[in-house]
């Protein structure tokens, strides 16, 4: 497993973003149908944005100037998209907007400007912010904009987001999922639009467990602990010593993970507040995660990959990104496994539960007319067509409900994304805030500490993390 960066040092405080996750995947391509706008005539004036507050210390929206554009304004204006990934999608990407720049009716036109995961992204727009060249829309995570300090503004949307004639109808706004849009809106204020949301889920290997003698897989605590615990027994007793202390839950310290367990115990991490989980859930939590792995039944892997473990049989569940399902079928026929498998919630107090997780499109401060075609482009990814090329570009989550209608020979040759589509109805999105940018990894560093003590001392360990997180963010206890 990668573990996670120490904590003791205070300059953490200052570099915390360079360790930020990179979002990396592949993708094939379709022409995107082109938007057309719903009258000719000049744009009518919008209501005057709220002062609703947004989280932490992200860059502060600007407001947006009454939309009276013709579209005849935007012609020739070039959209500068900025975004994380390289490779087969970002040559999707281009040919996504090339197609867009063909065919649009305002003669936009976009470049785009791949980049080597949002780390990379960001450090190119600290460049770009000093030549005066910062891209119009950009692709990313909001709490890393941080690392600009104040020199960056961001667009508030709301008012293009319900604009009757530039932004999306009713029925198209009903038609994107409210767990996708929650991180980036504070009533009436949308300071971005979801993108690309990974799922975090658990790959069941569902031929051992029956092999087990368990019917279906675990769906609560007590299910979790009974068939990790019988895995890793079993693979005590075979004959094979490279398996002795495997079998049950591949531990797994993303935060993503981390947070996927909080969740399940009814736990929250707020998007408007710093982080704390110094009471009766978090204890829970990590008390319960730390019994499992005291007990045998979880076990530290010597590679951060689950692929080969998960396929062998030396882990009967792992934690996973709906990203990383290809990767696993492939790797179930490199190894010569017939072992059946299938995408499960994480097992909680109420059920199963999945924590979403995704970049957002954030639209840059310039004239209006720049900031209006940025956001033609941006509302042109979420259109349906284009988002399901996305999802099998990089098997993220569709944004839009009715991209589910395009995706049938995706979810037949893909059943277990279609698993993890189906726990929709029990996810629920990780902040995109500050706070949890930093709170995130002191949050992987204090479960490491968890999971590696000979004794339970999760009260001590928790207090030390919630006061790390408060001061790595300036809070006060």
């Amino acid at each position: 497993m990668r573990h996670s960066q120490t904590i003791n040092q205070k300059i953490w405080s200052t570099c915390f973003l360079l360790v930020m996750l990179i979002l990396a995947s592949c993708a094939p391509v379709v022409t995107p149908e082109a938007e057309t706008p719903t009258s000719p005539t000049m744009m009518s004036p919008t209501r005057t944005p709220s002062a609703t507050a947004i989280p932490d210390d992200t860059p502060t929206p600007t407001p947006i100037p009454g939309l009276e554009i013709y579209p005849d304004d935007l012609a020739g204006i070039v959209v500068r998209f900025a975004h994380p990934w390289i490779g087969e999608t970002a040559q999707h990407l281009e040919e996504i907007a090339r197609e867009f720049s063909k065919t649009n009716p305002w003669e936009i036109q976009v470049e785009v400007l791949p980049h080597g995961g949002e780390t990379a992204l960001v450090d190119t727009l600290q460049t770009y912010l000093v030549a005066g060249e910062m891209p119009g829309l950009i692709a990313a995570h909001p709490y890393l904009l941080s690392a600009l300090g104040g020199d960056i503004n961001l667009v508030d949307l709301g008012e293009y987001f319900d604009d009757p004639d530039w932004g999306f109808t009713a029925d198209e706004q009903a038609d994107i999922f409210p767990v996708f849009l929650t991180p980036f809106a504070d009533g009436d204020q949308v300071w971005g639009l979801p993108l690309a949301p990974q799922a975090i889920v658990l790959f069941y290997n569902r031929t051992w467990g029956e092999a087990l003698g368990f019917s279906e897989p675990p769906t609560d605590l007590d299910a979790f602990r009974a068939q990790t615990c019988d895995a890793a027994f079993t693979n005590w007793r075979d004959d094979n010593p490279d398996s002795d202390g495997t079998g049950g839950w591949m531990i797994n310290l993303d935060p993503t993970v981390l947070a996927s367990w909080y969740y399940a115990f009814d736990g929250v991490i707020p998007g408007d507040e710093i982080p704390s989980f110094n009471h009766e859930i978090g204890q829970e939590t990590f008390n319960y995660l730390w019994d499992v792995k005291f007990q045998g039944c979880s076990w530290f892997a010597r590679q951060p990959d689950p692929y080969w473990y998960f396929g062998n049989r030396y882990a009967l569940l792992v934690a996973a990104k709906t990203e990383q399902i290809p990767l696993q079928a492939s790797w179930m026929d490199v190894v010569g496994s017939e072992d059946e498998w299938d995408v499960v919630g994480f097992p909680g107090v109420t059920g199963e539960s999945i924590v979403v997780d995704g970049p957002g499109l954030l639209v840059t401060a310039g004239t209006a007319e720049e900031q209006l075609a940025a956001w033609l482009f941006a509302k042109h990814l979420l259109e349906p067509e284009v988002q399901a090329v996305l999802v099998r570009s990089l098997f993220t989550l569709p944004v839009r409900a009715s991209a589910m209608d395009l995706l049938g020979d995706f979810v037949a040759e893909y059943p277990q994304w279609a698993q993890a589509a189906a726990l929709d109805n029990s996810a629920s999105a990780l902040p995109v805030s500050d706070a949890w940018g930093v709170a995130q990894w002191v949050l992987q560093d204090a479960a490491f500490r968890i999971l590696q003590a000979e004794s339970a001392d999760v009260p001590g360990l928790i207090e030390q993390l919630d006061a790390m997180i408060l001061d790595l963010t300036g809070g006060t206890p």
